[in-house]
């Protein structure tokens, strides 16, 4: 059940009971636009973490799932790996590997997703706290990655 909305730069998500949302904008440079940089988790987020999540997925427990929507340069959009044309959602256990973290930590687990919404591109990274439950986990995070739409 989401609570309410939270929205920035085109992005808009339903907050779910008990998650945490945070947006942030990423600049290449001085003079260009605005690129999203959302973190969702269903655990307390710290102040200070990377783009993808160092920082955060250390305090984890095997519960945890921390969910990245990274923007990428609109000239992506047009590249092969952004094949996707929406938020990917569907995601089952068999996604999720400790291979495709960006930091491998014991018993953690990811995946990483490609797409775009129109001329916009994504990167879809998600953690999961505990490999051995990434059938339970998949659903929460499918249930969040419902709640995202792209203008």
């Amino acid at each position: 059940m989401s609570s309410h909305r939270l929205a920035a730069n085109g992005v808009e998500v339903a907050v779910r009971d008990g998650w945490e949302v945070e947006f942030s904008e990423l600049r290449a440079n001085p003079g260009a636009d605005p690129r999203s940089l959302v973190h969702l988790a269903n655990f307390a987020l710290p102040a200070e973490r990377g783009d993808y999540g160092s920082g955060a997925v250390e305090s984890m427990d095997s519960g945890g799932i921390l969910i990245v929507l990274m923007e990428f340069d609109p000239p992506s959009a047009g590249g092969a790996m952004f094949s996707g044309d929406a938020v990917p959602h569907g995601l089952v256990a068999a996604d999720f590997s400790p291979a495709a973290l960006q930091r491998r930590l014991p018993g953690q687990a990811g995946s990483q997703r490609f797409f775009r919404v129109g001329e916009r591109a994504f990167g879809l990274y998600v953690v999961l706290g505990a490999h051995r439950q990434a059938a339970l986990l998949a659903r929460e995070v499918n249930l969040t990655l419902a709640g995202i739409t792209i203008d």
